[in-house]
């Protein structure tokens, strides 16, 4: 049976490293200085961040990001009912009970396709430019469980909330083995970057919001719809 991460109430491990960075001295507005962690302590502190992430599963929030050209994207999540949609320059995927919607736009044209939700994973177009909380999720839970584990971290402001920051690097098995994450005490994504399936991303957090609108789970006015769901 594979090893699972270890789950620690949160804010223990973290804080208490995050005690010894600040003793150690601080680099000003741009937060704590990086503090190496390796083997369990190191897994810990991952998987301490990966439980922030995993608990705003559970929350209704918006979350606007800065992308690399400085382009904009957004990640809204809601419940009752569950569900979450993502805006970016290329287009849309929208997420609920009854469908998981793909807009794409190619010129003047948006087309929205729907098929069933049940057991499809959110997957962005390489032009999306950002990453989904499940994708940044699983990245983290692997890096849980690498006995080689390696780990910086350092805590920040980002967009005005308080994030923990991890820098990660040869992580086995998965498809960005080195990347750099943030996560905010709400359990946002407060910034990645590194390389996906070899596709660059590069995103920070600009706006958090405590709520979701029912517009972000619209389909864009006069995109043309297109229905493949199972009768």
């Amino acid at each position: 049976m594979p090893a699972t991460p270890r789950r620690i109430r949160a804010g223990s491990v973290l804080a208490g490293s995050l005690l010894v960075i600040g003793l150690l001295g601080t680099s000003g507005c741009t937060g704590i200085e990086p503090a190496g962690a390796a083997g369990a302590a190191g897994n810990d502190l991952v998987s301490e961040v990966a439980d922030r992430l995993a608990g705003a599963g559970g929350q209704s929030w918006t979350a606007t990001y800065r992308l690399a050209g400085g382009e904009t994207a957004r990640i809204t999540r809601s419940q009752r009912p569950a569900r979450i949609a993502y805006a970016f320059p290329s287009g849309n995927l929208i997420r609920t009970p009854d469908a998981l919607t793909n807009c794409a736009t190619a010129g003047a044209e948006t087309v929205c396709t729907a098929t069933d939700p049940h057991g499809a994973p959110d997957e962005l177009p390489a032009t999306a430019g950002l990453v989904t909380p499940d994708t940044v999720l699983a990245l983290l839970n692997a890096a849980a469980i690498d006995p080689d584990l390696a780990v910086q971290t350092r805590e920040t402001t980002i967009a005005e909330r308080t994030a923990s920051c991890l820098r990660l690097g040869g992580v086995d098995h998965v498809p960005a083995p080195d990347f750099d994450v943030c996560v905010t005490v709400e359990g946002a994504i407060a910034g990645f970057t590194g390389t996906v399936a070899g596709i660059p991303v590069e995103m920070v957090l600009t706006d958090y919001q405590a709520r979701a609108g029912d517009h972000d789970f619209t389909m864009p006015p006069g995109a043309r719809f297109v229905d493949r769901r199972a009768d």
